[in-house]
């Protein structure tokens, strides 16, 4: 008890230090004393920017979460093959920053692009940042919206044929009311990651500004922090309220555990309506990360299209390889700490019921309501001019929290399905608790374990708008390449660097895959035994 009293107040002075006190000390810099707050939300860049966002962000997040129940429909209810396959491709935007989707569609619909150059059409502006934004996000809506269709109790189906409910009523009844909570969450989680997001408007927004371009705009350029930390304090709203939302809705449609199978039943014209539309999605995601290889391997896309080398040698005799070092030396130490932080925090919260544990969790989670971009410039506030400003160790620390949220939770519901029990018998048989907890419940949670790493060290290889207030040109990390290169219209050089993290991030995911699967067929071969 000693020791996970110990535990619990460790984790509850890092928390503070690293969550509370960034974000009290922002909130602090703003002098509201002379009117710069009501300045500020009467000015017109303000005004123009306040509804710029908001206008791609509704629409993108209408049309991201729709594709995404599309998808998630067709791949659950329709008779399409190689499932899987499909699921992997739909994900590969998630291992690419939000940067790249711009510079993507740069490539392939911006002044020179390769599509554009045929029909004429320049993607710059509002149609850009919707579409990147969609690209970007929907495969997020989608892995949720797919989840939820895991807790559907099937035997309803059954049901509602027997009381002679056509189709539309039965999806409505059933399916839609089961996924009520995943649209909802999913629709708020996209809706927070486009407005928050500045990645793709910085890359295809042009004269098209939105809060998080004014805010990075406000403190790169002006250095004006008090300014950008009244935009921070609007990018905290749809984040703090989608938060809200995932604490205290609740969702009362209870599944048994899906005891039945769900039987997909014949309907050619179905099938072939629903496969061609998500085809012709991953054939537009395929084209978007194809031309990346496209400008790495051609001279110049506009004078000199044939095979060429120059890209990729600029690219290393400019020290490529110290930025892959600090993307990769960053990555692996925000995977480990960040996975034992999370993972501990959630041991706590999941195993102990009291209120001083309730405040943890609460702490935890509320970093889901803190934009990049927002914790970044809380960050450069409150710990510049400190021993760990422009050091590894800052970038660590705010990637950390930055993404703990989510590990946290996959931590925490995989412990609570743990016997609680197992502590008990520790303590009769005189067996300490960190035996136990290395011998039984890390071997019990070991496949969730390998998912939080996974998701760490992906995220920290992408991230821009966490880390770019707060490197130097020592620590700079590989992603943040990505914006030099693209400011500087060196497409085929930004395209390398998009390359080098997807490929990085594909051989994690596929490691982790491939080490699940073989625990999945060892544990087969020992229940068949």
């Amino acid at each position: 008890m000693a020791r996970r009293s110990k535990l619990n107040i460790f984790i509850f002075i890092f928390l503070l230090i690293s969550v509370v006190f960034p974000l009290i000390n922002m909130v602090l810099q703003i002098d509201f004393s002379n009117n710069s707050f009501q300045n500020l939300i009467i000015s017109g860049a303000f005004k123009e920017a306040m509804f710029n966002s908001l206008f791609v962000t509704i629409i993108g997040t209408v049309i991201s979460v729709l594709l995404a129940f599309f998808v998630s429909f067709t791949l659950n209810r329709t008779n399409i093959k190689h499932r899987a396959v499909l699921k992997l491709l739909i994900t590969l935007p998630m291992l690419i920053p939000s940067i790249s989707h711009g510079l993507g569609l740069i490539n392939l619909f911006g002044a020179n692009g390769i599509i554009s150059r045929i029909f004429d059409f320049n993607i710059i502006g509002s149609v850009g940042i919707i579409i990147g934004s969609v690209i970007y996000s929907f495969p997020i809506a989608f892995l949720m919206i797919d989840d939820g269709y895991n807790y559907i109790d099937n035997n309803l189906y059954d049901t509602a044929e027997i009381l002679g409910l056509n189709k539309w009523q039965t999806f409505r009844k059933v399916t839609l009311c089961y996924l009520r909570k995943p649209l909802l969450s999913s629709f708020f989680a996209v809706f927070t990651m486009i407005f928050t997001d500045y990645g793709v408007p910085l890359a295809v927004g042009g004269k098209f500004i939105t809060l998080p371009v004014l805010l990075y705009k406000e403190v790169i350029g002006l250095l004006n922090y008090s300014k950008g930390t009244m935009i921070g304090l609007f990018l905290l709203i749809p984040a703090l309220i989608s938060f809200l939302f995932d604490t205290f809705f609740k969702d009362y449609t209870i599944s048994d555990g899906n005891s039945k199978k769900y039987v997909v039943k014949a309907n050619k014209l179905r099938d072939i309506i629903t496969n061609i539309g998500v085809y012709l999605i991953i054939i537009f995601i395929t084209i978007l990360l194809g031309s990346f290889i496209y400008y790495a391997f051609v001279n110049n896309v506009v004078l000199n299209n044939t095979f060429s080398l120059i890209h990729f040698n600029y690219v290393i005799n400019n020290g490529i390889d110290s930025y892959i070092f600090n993307s990769l030396f960053i990555s692996v130490l925000v995977a480990i700490f960040g996975t034992i932080i999370s993972y501990f925090t959630a041991y706590v919260t999941a195993r102990v019921n009291n209120k001083f544990v309730k405040i943890l969790h609460l702490l935890t989670i509320c970093t889901l309501a803190v934009p990049g971009i927002v914790l970044g410039l809380s960050y450069t506030i409150s710990f510049n001019g400190t021993f760990i400003y422009n050091t590894f160790i800052i970038l660590i620390l705010v990637n950390i929290i930055h993404f703990i949220a989510t590990p946290y939770l996959m931590a925490y519901n995989a412990l609570q399905k743990v016997n609680p029990n197992y502590e008990v018998v520790a303590k009769t048989c005189n067996i300490s608790l960190f035996k136990i907890i290395k011998d039984v419940i890390i071997p019990c949670t070991k496949k969730t374990i390998r998912e939080m790493l996974s998701y760490f060290f992906v995220n920290s290889m992408i991230t821009i708008s966490a880390v770019t207030f707060l490197f130097n040109t020592r620590t700079m990390p590989l992603s943040l390449l990505i914006n030099n290169y693209e400011g500087n219209m060196m497409l085929g050089e930004a395209a390398i660097i998009s390359l080098i993290i997807l490929i990085f991030n594909v051989i994690v995911k596929g490691v982790i895959y491939l080490i699940n699967r073989r625990e999945h067929r060892m544990e087969c071969m020992y229940g068949t035994n």
